[in-house]
């Protein structure tokens, strides 16, 4: 049981690594003026996405909110409980839906956002599954 405990770890480990490194490019490319090296045609336009009302929330832009929340994850792992990691990363998915109206609205997917869906998510089913075996363990 500890192996999977370990490797279940070591995954989420490596998705909050990838979120990391994805909000903090974004969140250094919005600070410093930078585009996005993206493809700006057809459905895939980051700077549509990048640059519209919905990348900001109250003054802060999304990729600063995605490096925070992914820093948090990243302090919470083997620090709490799945049971509370299952509730940070339902905060984590409200965002994700958030983003992904803001695509729809947009008509353009943002593929470094996009990434950020999959981590979340990942994250999300990942933290259930740890909590669910926490349970059983207890039992």
């Amino acid at each position: 049981m500890a192996i999977a405990h370990k490797k279940l770890q070591a995954a989420m480990l490596l998705l909050v690594a990838i979120g990391i490194i994805d909000s903090a490019y974004l969140a250094y490319s919005h600070y410093n003026g930078t585009p996005v090296a993206c493809p700006e045609s057809g459905i895939i336009d980051c700077g549509k996405v990048l640059g519209s009302a919905y990348s900001t929330i109250l003054g802060m832009p999304l990729g600063l909110l995605g490096l925070i929340f992914f820093v948090i994850e990243l302090f919470a792992l083997g620090r709490t409980s799945y049971e509370n990691l299952v509730l940070l990363n339902v905060i984590g998915i409200a965002f994700v839906f958030y983003l992904l109206y803001a695509e729809y609205a947009l008509g353009a997917i943002c593929i470094y956002c996009t990434l950020v869906h999959v981590v979340v998510a990942l994250l999300l089913a990942f933290s259930v599954y740890g909590y669910l075996n926490e349970k059983k363990r207890s039992r």
